[in-house]
């Protein structure tokens, strides 16, 4: 009869046990579908419509590399469905620019000269280059929550996401505020592949659009603050904005087959 109390109190051990593991699995079954976590970033940054509206954007702003002591300039030109080009100047080190026309992913760089981009950067510069992001579900095949957590002080709902093709990419969202605080993934690179993430932050309207002007990035030892100033959108493009330049017209070209 002793033991009584003992059986007693392990019994109940094991019922708090089960109540707490059965609070956990209702909390994961509590998780929202990564679909609606999406859609719903769509509707706070402006909705569907409003992003329809817009078929090319200008932006403006600044870079800094604070750990090298480098500032820079960039101009960024994004157009439907899939164009862009990134133009970047940096005192003493010079002008480097990065390119997608819809087929053909490339850079020129002073370090390395005119390259093209193949293997898993093409495929991220394609999909960075999709104008209308908001179709999100053009470029990913599968999307599931899978927590939450707090990043940068905001509780967020843990996203990952895997594209057509290429790396996946693990996001994190505002449960508050439905919009992007950071995302992160492996990024392949001339010099290999490096972990690298993006953290949003200081969002503000833009035309019809509520959009990130602070991005801090950071890829293996390198931190890089990128300020966004000005934000343009349906502009009056020159045609041949997005061309190849000779450089990497050079690259693409065939040599003719020997003659028999």
């Amino acid at each position: 009869m002793k033991r009584l109390p003992i059986r007693r109190t392990l019994a109940a051990c094991a019922v708090m046990v089960l109540a707490a593991a059965g609070a956990r699995l209702r909390a994961a079954d509590a998780l929202p579908k990564a679909e609606t976590i999406l859609d719903k970033s769509v509707e706070a940054t402006g909705g569907k419509a409003a992003y329809e509206k817009s078929h090319n954007t200008v932006i403006t702003g600044s870079m800094e590399l604070p750990a090298m002591g480098i500032k820079g300039t960039m101009t960024i030109t994004k157009a439907e469905p899939d164009k862009s080009l990134a133009e970047i100047e940096i005192a003493a080190v010079g002008s480097i620019k990065q390119g997608y026309d819809g087929k053909t992913a490339w850079e020129i760089n002073p370090m390395q000269g005119a390259r093209i981009r193949e293997g898993d950067e093409a495929t991220a510069a394609k999909r960075e280059a999709h104008y209308h992001d908001e179709n999100w579900r053009d470029d990913f095949k599968k999307v599931e929550t899978v927590g939450t957590e707090t990043v940068d002080g905001k509780d967020c709902y843990k996203l990952v996401k895997t594209p057509n093709a290429g790396n996946p990419v693990t996001e994190y969202y505002d449960k508050k505020t439905g919009l992007l605080v950071k995302a992160s993934t492996t990024v392949s690179t001339p010099n290999g592949d490096m972990e690298a993430s993006t953290v949003f932050s200081d969002y503000r309207k833009e035309g019809d659009l509520l959009v990130a002007h602070k991005i801090q990035q950071s890829a293996g030892p390198q931190e890089i603050t990128i300020t966004l100033e000005t934000f343009k959108f349906n502009v009056d493009l020159a045609k041949n904005k997005f061309d190849l330049p000779d450089e990497i017209k050079a690259l693409t070209k065939t040599e003719p087959s020997p003659k028999k």
